[in-house]
């Protein structure tokens, strides 16, 4: 069975922007209730680094579109292409491993992604229609996040109604069949 892709057709707008730098994923929540605070508290594993790291997302994100138009609407979609390039750690020489088959797991980098563009390149990444991902260590890149966003045309245009033939006396004006 092939695997099918949506035609989402020519993109509307396209930014592209590097972000230097580790990248950092979303890990898993921990959530615990404090009874004298009589609330319930969610936390990341790594909260400090994923912070900094979605700040630094951010910042790119919103230097880029200096000087730049860029529609942030809720009736677009928008497509995401992310490269992540890792630091390949020296325990790991190319030789025995070409590929970063290891953790940072790929969708949990791409959520770190999505909620630092949130509120910057689209209103909610719930509109994202389509991701690409690769993770790759280190060579002619430098570590960090390489990032392709495209906004699309999300509602059709409106139909034409045909027009009404004009009638006078019973007898058409125009008749199709004449031709």
């Amino acid at each position: 069975m092939g695997m099918t892709r949506i035609d989402l057709g020519e993109p509307q707008e396209i930014i592209s922007f590097i972000v230097l730098g580790e990248p950092t994923p979303e890990g898993s929540t921990r959530a615990f209730y404090i009874p004298k605070l009589n609330k319930t508290v969610t936390t990341h594993q790594n909260q400090s680094q994923l912070n900094a790291w979605r700040n630094r997302v951010a910042t790119e994100a919103q230097n880029v579109l200096l000087g730049q138009e860029w529609t942030s609407d809720r009736s677009s979609a928008y497509t995401l292409d992310v490269d992540f390039i890792l630091p390949r750690p020296p325990s790991v020489p190319a030789h025995r491993r070409l590929r970063p088959t290891v953790k940072p797991d790929i969708d949990k980098l791409v959520r770190a992604i999505n909620d630092a563009l949130t509120g910057i390149l689209f209103p909610d990444d719930c509109q994202v229609v389509s991701i690409q991902v690769t993770k790759d260590y280190e060579g002619e890149r430098r570590p960090g996040a390489y990032l392709r966003v495209c906004r699309y045309q999300n509602v059709r245009d409106k139909r034409k109604r045909a027009k009404k033939k004009e009638v006078v006396d019973d007898e058409l004006l125009f008749d199709p069949r004449d031709d």
